[in-house]
């Protein structure tokens, strides 16, 4: 007799007990994610019945949780929405985890921990749980928030620097030394093997995807997109980084296709099946008897985290321009330690740095704020608001003018425009030159080593294929600041030479040290720098034109949605444009724009009404609103989400219309007993009695009629198949 898997009967109590409590919850209007830790809880090894036996593969189960989410997220998070985010976020995580780290190590020093210990402590609090924020904001309709939009950015530069603090933290405990060339080379290895992630991505799947969105099914497409989330994954894996940083990478190069949405669609169920998983995994590590024997050191931890994180990430937001509603929001919804907190104690344990104390103390801080944080993201915004309204005249004026000088600086001119495409320009390649570079070096040169014994000859041939793999990246850093068609001699926006010479400069010194990977003798790399300015004034016009080649594929698959453009341009000051359909429930619904006072309200604007092929610019206020109009409105984050709660919810009683089928029903009938509809046609019996029916099918010595002709003639022997509300289908019988 065939055995059940012990993983299988695991994950049916998991989901079954998971099932009973998200309902309860769901009940009593509680956040789910909540429900999950307490169903990990009931199923956890520290309860005295044993439920979970095969706890490995659940672990297993468990981090595709986490990788389905991070995937999701970047389907969600485009190269388009990280750009719009990315110096507030890369400013404000960069803060928060500097300051987190100097808080925890203060925080362990005041507790009596040794300095290892206290720096794991440290490094730990400084990293916010991306899956906890994510599941809180998507339950409270929230994850399309610009606020949200900026909190994913923290979150990714988070995820970014926990990788750095894992190398340094190992480097710190084996050399004593907190600065060192280990940790430089690790920075720099980031930037480039998460750069050509982006790069390659950007380059081939939009194109593959363009291709086969005409024809690909629902099962082909969900399987495609899993397969490159997953080899994403492995390849992250492999060089020692995060997986869930790629199935974000991954995500995030989908988002760029033209299928993005059905992939969403079709993942939706798969991530919340294995979310749930990780959720509850997150519960079983909860022993409630640590909890309750260190309990006023947990409790002092997690005041430590929430406050700290508040403050340190809310006022990091204010720095970097935003209002104060949303740096409050911001600061609240952060105040949580996660996932990558577990692997930083992890670390420490395996190093022999901390002790089991530290890592169950973290697990339980995990857990108390991710309990937390849902109700810490409920309150922030009417925290913000007060702040905001109770803020004294001065400083208010003094905040608003500083919150305008930040966006006029951040504001993109056209020389800005221009110079940040340059730079962006000489960044790309020059990543690509030294990713080409460095795996020409380190993979490809001791593979022709085997094969070509003599050192210096395997060295050129490996240094000569990386350079002509790289010719057309070098020429692209070369005229990154060359002015382009787009811009006539009226517009140049470049007159002085030094761009140019920053750029030449800069391609000047990769290649040499570069090739230091390949050559110690300075004659040597005075020779082939020499070789390589020669190649290029030779052959530049076929560098050249494979440069454009491979520029112009980048810059079609880059390129965001004209309506996503216009949008962001047509929008002033620090307001949006928002797209919305009404739902057929909402409240909207047969009001005209003068009922509705929208402007009076919430102080939005309804710029435009998309109504089937039709458009309606700047509608009069006599205006009606019907079901599934697209408006266009213009507002703040804070006014527009107000509208949203107002009319895009079901915050009311909403009963569904009646079911149009639900009094209908069929009889059959022989003609023989309905004398007078012999040898008249349908059409006839349908119009000239007083009741309505509908004949579906005749059937007729032996042969099946289906939906008849109106003309037809019915005969003796024909037995009807009528169909209509059950009143008439009486009246027929009474006719007889």
């Amino acid at each position: 007799m065939h055995t059940l898997a012990p993983l299988i009967k695991d994950l049916a109590m998991i989901l079954g007990v998971s099932s009973l409590v998200i309902i309860l919850f769901q009940k009593i209007k509680q956040p789910v994610v909540l429900g999950y830790l307490i169903a990990g809880i009931i199923l956890g090894p520290f309860t005295p019945i044993v439920f979970i036996h095969d706890t490995p593969n659940i672990k297993i189960l468990s981090e595709l949780g986490v990788i389905f989410l991070m995937f999701s997220l970047g389907l969600d998070f485009n190269f388009h929405k990280l750009k719009r985010v990315g110096l507030s976020a890369s400013i404000t995580g960069l803060i928060e985890v500097i300051l987190m780290l100097g808080i925890g190590m203060t925080a362990g020093k005041w507790i009596g921990w040794s300095f290892h210990q206290s720096l794991f402590f440290g490094a730990a609090l400084a990293i916010s749980s991306t899956t906890i924020i994510i599941k809180a904001l998507e339950e409270l309709g929230l994850r399309h928030k610009n606020f949200a939009e900026t909190i994913f950015g923290i979150l990714i530069i988070e995820d970014l620097l926990a990788i750095l603090l894992l190398v340094g933290l190992s480097t710190v405990v084996t050399t004593d030394n907190i600065f060192s060339i280990s940790m430089l080379w690790s920075i720099t290895k980031l930037i480039l093997v998460v750069g050509s992630w982006f790069l390659i991505g950007y380059f081939f799947v939009p194109w593959i995807f363009h291709k086969i969105k005409y024809y690909v099914n629902e099962e082909t497409l969900i399987v495609v997109a899993i397969a490159l989330c997953l080899s994403l994954v492995y390849i992250a894996d492999e060089f020692n980084y995060s997986t869930a940083l790629g199935a974000f990478i991954m995500g995030s190069i989908l988002a760029e296709t033209p299928l993005v949405h059905r992939i969403e669609h079709l993942l939706k169920p798969i991530r919340d099946i294995f979310a749930a998983v990780f959720f509850v995994s997150i519960g079983m590590l909860i022993d409630p008897k640590i909890i309750f024997t260190h309990l006023s050191l947990i409790l002092t931890i997690c005041a430590v985290t929430i406050i700290g994180k508040v403050l340190v990430t809310g006022l990091a937001s204010l720095l970097t321009g935003q209002t104060i509603t949303t740096s409050t929001r911001i600061g609240f919804s952060m105040a949580q330690v996660g996932e990558f907190s577990f692997i930083i104690v992890g670390l420490g344990l395996a190093l022999h740095a901390t002790n089991e104390l530290l890592y169950s103390i973290i697990v339980a801080v995990s857990a108390i704020t991710a309990f937390t944080t849902p109700y810490l993201i409920r309150i922030s915004a009417p925290i913000g608001e007060k702040l905001e309204q109770n803020l004294p005249i001065s400083l208010k004026h003094i905040f608003d003018n500083y919150v305008a000088t930040i966006y006029k600086i951040s504001t993109p001119t056209k020389k800005k425009k221009f110079y940040g495409r340059s730079l962006f320009r000489l960044l790309v390649n020059s990543v690509l030159v030294a990713t080409l570079f460095i795996l020409s070096s380190y993979w490809l040169s001791p593979k022709l080593n085997e094969i070509i014994t003599i050192l210096w000859l395997t060295k050129i041939i490996s240094w000569l294929i990386a350079l002509v793999l790289t010719a057309p990246f070098i020429w692209g850093m070369l005229i990154s600041f060359r002015d382009t068609v787009s811009y006539s001699d009226k517009y140049r926006l470049i007159s002085a030479p030094a761009p140019y010479i920053f750029s030449w400069t800069i391609t000047i010194i990769e290649i040499f040290v570069l090739s230091i990977l390949y050559f110690d003798n300075i004659t040597v790399m005075t020779l082939v720098l020499a070789m390589t300015g020669i190649l290029f004034a030779l052959l530049y016009k076929q560098i050249d034109k494979a440069y454009q080649w491979f520029e112009k594929r980048l810059t079609i698959n880059l390129q965001p949605p004209l309506q996503q453009t216009r949008y962001e341009e047509l929008a002033p000051w620090n307001t949006c444009l928002r797209e919305l359909e009404i739902p057929r429930y909402s409240l909207l619904i047969g009001n005209t724009l003068k009922e509705l006072q929208l402007r009076e309200r919430f102080n939005i604007n309804i710029v435009a009404i998309y109504r089937g092929t039709m458009t309606i610019l700047g509608p009069k206020s006599h205006q009606i609103l019907f079901p599934f109009d697209k408006i266009i409105f213009l507002g703040s984050e804070q006014q527009i989400e107000e509208f949203i709660q107002q009319y895009f919810t079901l915050n009311y009683e909403y009963e569904e219309p009646k079911d149009l089928l639900e009094s209908l029903s069929m009889k059959i009938i022989t003609i023989k007993n309905f004398k007078h509809w012999i040898g008249k046609s349908i059409s006839e019996i349908t119009t000239q009695e007083t009741f309505k029916i509908l004949v579906v099918g005749i059937e007729r010595k032996g042969k099946e009629i289906l939906n008849p002709k109106s003309s037809t003639l019915l005969d003796t022997d024909d037995i009807l198949y009528i169909v209509g509300e059950t009143d008439n289908l009486a009246q027929v019988n009474n006719n007889i």
